[in-house]
């Protein structure tokens, strides 16, 4: 689907948006997963209370000692999350509302009682600054030994049923070592608590709503394949109210067997790097792993070696093969098309078919991978007509002549010519034009939707009419481009929910949401 195109863009049906980013982690090889409906694994055996557990059974909450090369410590301290140990202080970024499982490592032994005394008197401080929404949330203490704290947090009961946002402080500023020393205040870690959305499935005719995943914390999801089985999951590490972009943490999630696996490596539907590189089949890439680090085994992986840079590279329809934008890593214009069989690890390269410039972000000026839109019958995609301009270049790829040819899709030359199409190409919506029927334009509707596959239906989404923002909602629709009906499919639905996909049997409609869509 060219859903995974829109390069960050969200489908997202409401209006609101958290803008989140990441850091770098350290702990590159470390692997981890997830088992059930995407419950995160703690480490050990040790299971996490419910929110609001009472005080006597947080009391008894206890884990093994977690292995930790102090000798490597330049900090007075280290606080890891349990749940992603690349998670570590100084930071501030995004938990569930779930009790949380938190390490610290002190670089020297400690007065216990001057650690968890600090760890309550910050909490504490934070919750009273009126305004910036922090709270005390309840502390359990384990010492594995007098180097290391293993503390469980959890939040008090709320009177509403939903949580929007809350944030909370684990800092030791101030405890002192058994030999006298003091706890600096430069290794906070700051727990930003955000409830996690949700993959939901909703029938066609509306009358049936069911919850598939049960995620402890909030990521962004796309589906990589039109069976709707892996879910590509991107965990914000850094959250700042800010548009700043920094490394994320990826991960795969199998709908299929419940489990979710991270990876230790940038993780991209489109890729655009060094000519050598992985191709999952199942719907992903990712750049040549760093000495030492270590990625999950999979029988869906080909390693891919082609000659020069990559600008951009995407998969055929139906996975067997690559289409890729290549050059020299400084070169921006008139790139080599390369169609390379996964199977065979043979290409075919046409020299300079890509013609024009390398895209750039409308939004940043960010380089922007060359994607290619294929429906098994051409591959589509555009180039720049100059550097610094947004009129598009548009050409596709002929599968059954091998040869490059002009497009004219019925959308201005200088706005961008993303779309979606019905299963058998015969209608298409475009983003910057509306609803056609090859030059045909039949609905002015524009904005973010898909098709139902197999049929000629479109879902796309309006706002209900409401007395204050607080009270949005929102209706699906489906429009049928045979009969240019229009029904409404559902309608009262929360204004965050977005769209993630549909089932291959035109049956079902997936969403995302951290809400509780009732029946």
């Amino acid at each position: 689907m060219f859903l995974r195109n829109l390069r960050g863009m969200s489908i997202a049906l409401g209006c609101s948006l958290l803008v989140m980013t990441g850091f770098s982690a350290s702990a590159a090889s470390w692997e981890e997963k997830q088992t059930g409906a995407g419950q995160a694994v703690l480490a050990a055996s040790a299971q996490p209370l419910p929110t609001g557990a009472g005080t006597k059974a947080a009391s008894d909450w206890k884990q093994p000692e977690r292995p930790f090369d102090y000798a490597s410590m330049k900090e007075d301290v280290v606080i890891q999350l349990n749940e992603d140990p690349r998670l570590q202080s100084p930071l501030r970024t995004v938990v569930g509302p779930a009790p949380q499982a938190y390490t610290l490592f002190f670089r020297e032994e400690m007065d216990r009682g001057s650690v968890e005394a600090a760890i309550r008197k910050h909490a504490k401080e934070e919750a009273a600054r009126a305004g910036l929404g922090f709270i005390e949330p309840g502390f359990a203490f384990h010492w594995a030994n007098n180097r290391q704290l293993q503390v469980l947090v959890t939040l008090p009961e709320q009177k509403t049923s939903e949580r929007d946002w809350t944030e909370y402080v684990l800092s030791a500023a101030g405890a002192k070592s058994a030999k006298g020393s003091v706890i600096g205040d430069s290794n906070a870690f700051h727990a930003v608590v955000l409830p996690p959305s949700q993959i939901w499935r909703i029938s066609v005719d509306g009358k049936v709503r069911e919850k598939l995943t049960d995620f402890s914390v909030m990521t962004d999801m796309e589906f990589l394949d039109r069976e709707q089985r892996y879910v590509l999951q991107s965990r914000f590490t850094k959250y700042c109210e800010c548009d700043a972009r920094f490394p994320m943490l990826y991960s795969i999630y199998d709908m299929k067997t419940k489990q979710r696996t991270s990876y230790p490596v940038e993780l991209t539907d489109n890729y655009r790097g060094e000519g050598v590189f992985f191709a999952d089949r199942r719907g992903f890439f990712y750049a040549q792993p760093e000495k030492g680090t270590t990625v999950p085994n999979s029988d869906s992986v080909t390693r891919v070696q082609v000659q020069g840079y990559v600008h951009g590279a995407s998969f055929s329809h139906d996975r067997k093969q690559l289409l890729m934008a290549v050059g020299r890593a400084d070169q921006k214009k008139d790139l080599d098309l390369v169609v390379y069989d996964l199977g065979k690890g043979t290409e075919k390269r046409l020299p300079g078919a890509v013609k024009g410039w390398i895209p750039t972000s409308e939004f940043n000026g960010e380089v922007l991978p060359v994607s290619f839109h294929d429906d098994g019958r051409y591959a589509t995609f555009a180039m720049r007509s100059e550097e610094a301009g947004f009129v598009e270049i548009r050409q596709r790829y002929d599968w059954k002549s091998g040869k490059v040819i002009d497009w004219n899709p019925p959308v201005p030359a200088d706005s961008w010519s993303g779309y979606v199409q019905s299963t058998d190409g015969e209608y298409q919506m475009y983003w910057n034009a509306g609803l056609f029927k090859g030059n045909v334009q039949l609905m002015d509707t524009r904005g973010q939707g898909l098709w139902l596959p197999g049929t000629h239906r479109y879902l796309f989404s309006e706002w209900e009419k409401a007395a204050q923002e607080a009270d949005l909602k929102q209706s699906l629709y489906l429009f049928d481009a045979d009969t240019k009906q229009q029904s409404v499919l559902v309608s009262g639905l929360p204004a965050g929910l977005s769209l993630l996909g549909a089932s291959v049997d035109g049956k079902w409609l997936y969403v995302i949401t951290d809400r509780t869509l009732a029946p």
